[in-house]
C-alpha cells in the first residue's frame, strides 16, 4: 500500500472519473493527511490572509453586487439567515502557508491524480482554499475550472478535501456528470453570481467562451449529482466540469476545503486572457511550453520514467 494512503484507487473509480468527470474516493487518505487539513487551512485563511496572493471574501462581494443592482444566487432559506457567516476563499494559499504546500507536494493526491489521469507524471498547480463559516449565505455559482487556468490539456482536475463532515446543508459539492465532455468552453463567473467576469467588466472577453446555461434556474435538464464528504475522502473533478455548491445553512458546523489542482503528462502552458490575475504565478513560461518549472513542480512520476 502506497504511505498515506487506507487503500488504492479501483478500476471502477477511474472509469467513473473518466466517464463522469468526478468521482468521490470514499475514506482513501490516512489519518496523518486527514488531521493535517484542518490545521492547514485555517492557517492559511486566518494567518496568511491578503499576503501577496489573492482572496476574496465572497459574501461582501454579494453585498457588492446587489447594491449596484447586479443579480445574485440565493434563495429563502439563505436569506432567513440572521446572522451571515463569511464565505472566504484564498487562491495560491500553498506559496504563503507550509503547512499547505507539505499537503499539495508530499502528499499522495499527486499518486492519485496519476492513477486516474493513466499519466506518467503530474504537476502541481495551483490551489484553492475556500471556508463556508456557520450560516454563509453565498452560493458558488456553477462553473468550470478550465478558463481560470493558464493551462491546455486533458489530464487537468481539482481534488476537493475536507477535514469536515460535509452534507447538503453545509454546502456539499454538486457537479453536472458528463459535461467536462461538452464541446462549448465556458466563462468565468465571480462565484456569487452567474454574470461572467468580462461582462463585470473585471476580465477579458475570449471570442472561444460563451456563458453557462443556467443550469441553478433549471435544474431538472442537468445530470447533477451531490457529492456529500467525510473526512479522509478526496473528491476529484475534471477542470472542464461544470460544479458549484449552495450556502451553509448549519449554524454550528464550518464547512472548510482545500481544492489542489495538478496536471499530468498532455498539459502545456496557455494563457487564458479569461483568467483572473494571478500574482502568485512567477515564471517565463509561453503558449506551448510543458508546464515543469520551480512554479509548477513535479510531485509524482512513475518510477520508470
Amino acid at each position: 500500500m502506497r504511505p498515506g494512503l487506507v487503500r488504492d484507487v479501483t478500476a471502477e473509480e477511474i472509469e467513473t472519473y473518466r466517464t463522469e468527470g468526478v468521482v468521490r474516493l470514499r475514506g482513501i487518505l490516512s489519518e496523518e493527511w486527514v488531521a493535517a487539513l484542518g490545521p492547514a487551512i485555517d492557517s492559511a485563511v486566518y494567518e496568511h490572509w491578503d499576503e501577496g496572493t489573492p482572496c476574496y471574501d465572497v459574501g461582501a462581494l454579494v453585498d457588492v453586487l446587489r447594491s449596484a443592482g447586479e443579480p445574485v444566487l440565493t434563495d429563502e432559506r439563505a436569506e432567513a439567515i440572521e446572522q451571515p457567516g463569511k464565505f472566504l476563499t484564498v487562491i495560491g494559499a500553498c506559496s504563503v502557508t507550509p503547512e499547505l504546500r507539505r499537503i499539495a507536494f508530499e502528499s499522495p493526491l499527486g499518486y492519485l491524480a496519476a492513477r486516474l489521469f493513466g499519466a506518467s507524471r503530474v504537476y502541481f498547480y495551483d490551489d484553492q482554499t475556500l471556508v463556508k463559516e456557520p450560516g454563509a449565505q453565498a452560493y458558488t455559482a456553477f462553473h468550470t475550472d478550465e478558463p481560470y487556468y493558464h493551462l491546455r490539456g486533458d489530464q487537468i482536475c481539482g481534488m476537493w478535501v475536507s477535514p469536515d463532515v460535509v452534507d447538503a446543508d453545509s454546502g456539499a459539492m454538486q457537479y453536472v456528470r458528463g459535461s467536462h465532455r461538452w464541446p462549448s468552453f465556458f466563462k468565468p463567473n465571480s462565484f456569487a453570481s452567474q454574470q461572467p467576469l468580462d461582462e463585470m467588466g473585471v476580465a477579458e472577453a475570449d471570442e472561444e467562451q460563451i456563458p453557462l446555461p443556467d443550469i441553478e434556474g433549471e435544474r431538472e435538464k442537468y445530470d447533477i449529482v451531490t457529492h456529500p464528504s467525510e473526512p479522509g475522502d478526496v473528491i476529484v473533478h475534471h477542470s472542464r466540469l461544470i460544479h458549484g455548491s449552495g450556502p451553509n445553512y448549519t449554524r454550528d458546523r464550518r464547512r472548510r476545503a482545500v481544492s489542489l489542482r495538478y496536471a499530468g503528462d498532455d498539459v502545456t502552458y496557455w494563457f487564458h486572457q479569461s483568467a483572473p490575475p494571478q500574482p502568485h504565478h512567477q515564471h517565463t513560461l509561453q503558449d506551448g511550453d510543458p508546464i515543469e518549472c520551480a512554479q509548477f513542480p513535479r510531485v509524482w512520476s512513475d518510477a520508470a520514467v
